[in-house]
Formats: structure tokens, C-alpha cells, sequence
């Protein structure tokens, strides 16, 4: 599913080629600071195909989460902000074949089986990037920094064959030496940004306090808040290094965490 709808207020074919021009220097700083670097390529994160999304007036917004057939499904849209019109929807979609997710082997090791909570995210965040490369990889490719198109959550650790595509094995990869393996639950430091990454996605889906308290309390929640913590702090929480634009996760709970109080007050006003 890979739908792409003309915005309306685009105009002519030259002044949408010029807002993309200043979309791309707009927002080069922010996509390149968060893209991840995985077999030497670098890729686009969801942060950075927000910010494209941004840059032209847009939002990138998930749905229709689903358990089916072979894993979890949901729908990634991109809606102009002013009129609500769909500019693209795509498909995200996480696998049982997956290891990464679901448990089993990979590059020698038996890794563990992730929460519902964040296979589920995980699936949103690769359905709102993947919306927004149907609408923004053009973008990307004005920018002119050396990134791929293919969505950074997409890539498997091991990268892909440039000339096949296929998932390279072990054995293939050129990296010159063997990644330092972090202290925790994520062996890798792209492996606990992608867990930060999910659970941004999860922070946006949440619907009381009750449910976010409730989160915060589970093992892996506590697990990932002090791994980041100690390995990823400018992510978790300083921002160090970061363009401004970049919200730390322990402000995106903060915030998440008012913004459903003040929801809520609001709903017990209304009843009273």
C-alpha cells in the first residue's frame, strides 16, 4: 500500500520543486543528525522524515495497528496540517522473521523475544517513514549528504547487498572491526536507538496516564531508561550535540504526561 495524492495548494511544478529545494536546507541539519549509520551507509530515521514533513506544511501520523498473518501491521498517513488532506499512506509491517523482534538466531547469538508494546510501535514508526519517503525521497536526494532513501528502521543490522538487495550475512560484512558490544539488554548502540526510537512511537499512542504510569513501570521500560540513560544520554536526556529541534525522551514523557493530565481534567470538567 503506497498511495501518493497531489497537495493542493502545490501550485505549479516549479514552485513545488522550489519548496522542496528550502525543505531540503531547512531540514538538512536535523535528518543528517539523526540518521544511523548501519554497514557504513547512512539512512533517514523517522525523526528526520518528520522534519521533510514538516518543512512542506505536513504531518506523519500511524493507525490501524493490527496482530495478522506473519506479524504486525499498521497504516503510516501524511496529512497536510492546515486542510487535513492525504498526501501519502503506506504500509508498515513487523515480521516474525524478524529476530530482532520476535526472538531467535542472529549473527550467532539467541536473542530474547521484544514487548507487544514495542513490536507494535516499531510497526507505526515504519509506516509513518515509509509514508513519508513515498511523498519526501526526493528531498533526500536534494539534500545531497550521502543518504540512502530506504528508511532507517527498515535495515536489518547486517545492511543490505547493494547490488541484490538482499540482507547481507555475517560472514559478508566489510566492517573493519567488531562493534563495541554495550552492558545490557541492547548489545548495540543501534539497537537502543531503535528501542528509543519505539518507544517515542508508543509515548504518541498512549491514552491516559493510567496506561503511561503502567508503562513506566514495566521491566523493559526500566531496562531501556537506564541503558539509555548511561549509553545514549544526549538521546535520553541532554540533547548534547543535537539540533534544537531534537526533544530528549525523558521531555517527550514529561510533556506526554501533561498533556494527558490536562486532557483529563478537561474530560472530568465536561462531566461535571
Amino acid at each position: 500500500m503506497n498511495e501518493l495524492v497531489p497537495l493542493k495548494h502545490a501550485g505549479a511544478d516549479v514552485e513545488a520543486y522550489r519548496a522542496s529545494t528550502e525543505a531540503a536546507t531547512l531540514c538538512k541539519e536535523i535528518v543528517v543528525a539523526t540518521s544511523s549509520t548501519i554497514q557504513g551507509r547512512r539512512y533517514v530515521s523517522v525523526e528526520g522524515w518528520q522534519a521533510i514533513a514538516r518543512a512542506h506544511g505536513c504531518a506523519a501520523g500511524a493507525s490501524h495497528v493490527e496482530r495478522i498473518e506473519g506479524g504486525v501491521r499498521a497504516i503510516g498517513e501524511v496529512r497536510d496540517i492546515l486542510t487535513g488532506q492525504l498526501v501519502a499512506q503506506a504500509e508498515g509491517f513487523v515480521g516474525e522473521d524478524e529476530p530482532t523482534w520476535y526472538g531467535g538466531q542472529s549473527r550467532g547469538k539467541t536473542l530474547p523475544k521484544r514487548a507487544d508494546y514495542a513490536i507494535r510501535a516499531m510497526a507505526q514508526t515504519r509506516a509513518m517513514s515509509r509514508a513519508c519517503r513515498s511523498a519526501f525521497a526526493h528531498v533526500v536526494v536534494m539534500m545531497n549528504a550521502g543518504l540512502a532513501t530506504t528508511p532507517a528502521e527498515e535495515v536489518p543490522q547486517e545492511g543490505f547487498d547493494r547490488e541484490t538487495g538482499e540482507i547481507f550475512e555475517a560472514v559478508a560484512t566489510n566492517e573493519p572491526a567488531a562493534r563495541q558490544k554495550l552492558d545490557g539488554p541492547y548489545t548495540s548502540k543501534t539497537a537502543l536507538q531503535g528501542a528509543v526510537k519505539a518507544l517515542a512511537g508508543t509515548l504518541e499512542n498512549i491514552g491516559d496516564t493510567d496506561e503511561l504510569n503502567a508503562l513506566m513501570e514495566t521491566r523493559d521500560f526500566i531496562e531501556l531508561e537506564k541503558q539509555a540513560a548511561r549509553d545514549l544520554p544526549s538521546w535520553w536526556e541532554t540533547g548534547d550535540g543535537l539540533p534544537e529541534e531534537f526533544v530528549p525522551m525523558i521531555v517527550r514523557i514529561e510533556r506526554r504526561k501533561k498533556d494527558l493530565e490536562a486532557a483529563e481534567r478537561e474530560a472530568a470538567y465536561l462531566r461535571t
